[in-house]
């Protein structure tokens, strides 16, 4: 970030603010990430891939700014920062793994260009790239909050693989009876912590706060990451993809547990719940079309028709707004907890950065 921060009556502060942030980031990870292809090969050129996609660095931003608003120095979170964004680039690279995702930032996957192998060994080299900066705090910070970050970005990561398989169950067991508050408590644990609760927590060791102040500001990343995810799954719907980045209807395509695609199933007569479930139990066809619509060990393929199908239903049966209403509610409580959280802080660029979130997550178009 510069040494000035971005002007508050700017066009677009919030996007100034997370431009900034990224500028800053990228420079602390080609630090982080070492200049040596001797022994690797192309594994950390291939790390940078997809940090120097255009994406919005939302989550050092908000590691950040919850420093600063707090009377931190950005150098003392910087390195934990990076490290937050180098975690979220490895997960997509196992993520779009997982669910066979075909693009990435308008662009294809890792495993698509360079295949699954390289893909997950270049996600666990980010992955162990992330120990020796965290350990590198107990000079910035001092050993008690090294350890307390330490301890939360450990929190971070189990949460985040336990909700990964909350979903990976889901899939495997062909399950789509998940209720919404089964579909939240994932979210929770795969979207909010690693998005919203772990970097404002982190943000806030960094600046000194105590443990009662961390635990209010959670009560505020919770709902906020609950109601990002659900926008997320909205905009896969209805979203331009020039703009979102990934591919529109991919879901549809990988056959994910949206919160619309659940209450569409649930809301749908007998006959297009039928019809529905037998398109879910198709597999997505590879990118590049190489095979017959039907294999050799008889799985069919799900095709366009079968994804419209699916939009068509979610649309009939009000799953767009019955998803939109939740995000609503859960932004609804965030703001409520900013507002109680935020009352003694001064006015400052990233006080204002942190008050427009709320309106972003649901309001956002990328």
């Amino acid at each position: 970030m510069p040494a000035s921060p971005p002007r508050s009556d700017a066009p677009d502060a919030f996007g100034a603010y997370l431009d900034d942030c990224r500028t800053r980031i990228l420079g602390e990870i080609r630090r982080l990430v070492p200049d040596d292809t001797r022994h690797s090969g192309r594994l950390y050129e291939l790390m940078l891939d997809y940090p120097l996609r255009q994406g919005k660095a939302l989550r050092p931003a908000l590691c950040i700014a919850t420093c600063r608003v707090l009377g931190g120095h950005v150098e003392s979170v910087l390195r934990t920062a990076a490290v937050l964004e180098l975690y979220h680039n490895a997960f997509l690279i196992h993520d779009d793994v997982e669910d066979g995702s075909h693009k990435r930032r308008s662009t294809p996957t890792l495993h698509q260009l360079h295949g699954v192998p390289i893909a997950v060994n270049v996600g666990d080299g980010m992955l162990a790239l992330t120990l020796e900066p965290l350990l590198d705090n107990i000079e910035l910070v001092g050993l008690g909050r090294a350890l307390r970050i330490l301890q939360t970005v450990a929190r971070m990561a189990r949460e985040s693989a336990e909700g990964q398989m909350m979903e990976l169950e889901w899939v495997r067991r062909g399950s789509w009876t998940p209720t919404d508050r089964d579909y939240v408590r994932m979210v929770y644990k795969k979207t909010s912590w690693y998005t919203f609760v772990a970097p404002i927590a982190v943000g806030a060791i960094a600046a000194g706060a105590d443990a009662d102040a961390v635990e209010a500001l959670k009560r505020f990343a919770v709902p906020l990451g609950v109601a990002f995810q659900i926008q997320d799954d909205v905009l896969n719907l209805i979203g331009e993809e020039a703009r979102y980045g990934k591919e529109i209807h991919g879901d549809l395509w990988e056959g994910k547990h949206t919160l619309a695609l659940i209450h569409a199933l649930r809301s749908a007569p007998p006959a297009a719940r039928a019809r529905a479930l037998h398109i879910l139990e198709k597999r997505r066809p590879p990118a590049d079309g190489s095979v017959p619509r039907e294999s050799l060990d008889g799985a069919i393929w799900r095709t366009q028709e079968d994804v419209e199908f699916l939009r068509a239903l979610i649309g009939r049966t009000g799953a767009i707004e019955h998803a939109l209403r939740c995000a609503r509610r859960h932004a609804d409580r965030a703001r409520r907890s900013f507002e109680a959280v935020s009352r003694a802080w001064p006015s400052s660029v990233h006080r204002s950065f942190l008050a427009e979130l709320v309106d972003f997550v649901v309001k956002r178009d990328w």
